[in-house]
């Protein structure tokens, strides 16, 4: 189970795949096997997903949702992973944390 106690930096802003632990070895194991997948992206009926920048991962970025009131819950993001990993989570701030999976 993905726990947002171990990001790390200002990632709360909004989304993020579970990939983002850096320190949990299947999350850099997936990362390394997808090469920067953007099927997640490219799946978003609203264009809410992006790739950013991160350095806390192999792939070097994650996806991110700037825009999360835009979210309609389809998760077709979810669907659209090749390794079955993706959850989708959203994070309103340090104490908040809600879960569309």
């Amino acid at each position: 189970m993905f726990d947002n106690r171990q990001l790390k930096g200002d990632i709360f802003s909004i989304f993020v795949i579970a990939i983002a632990a850096a320190e949990a070895a299947i999350g850099l194991a997936i990362v390394s096997s997808i090469h920067r997948c953007t099927q997640c992206v490219r799946a978003c009926p609203t264009d809410v997903l992006e790739m950013i920048p991160w350095d806390g991962c192999k792939a070097k970025q994650i996806a991110s949702a700037p825009r999360t009131e835009d979210c309609v819950g389809c998760k077709r993001c979810e669907s659209a992973c090749p390794t079955d990993f993706l959850s989708v989570r959203v994070y309103l701030g340090p104490e908040t944390t809600r879960s569309m999976a």
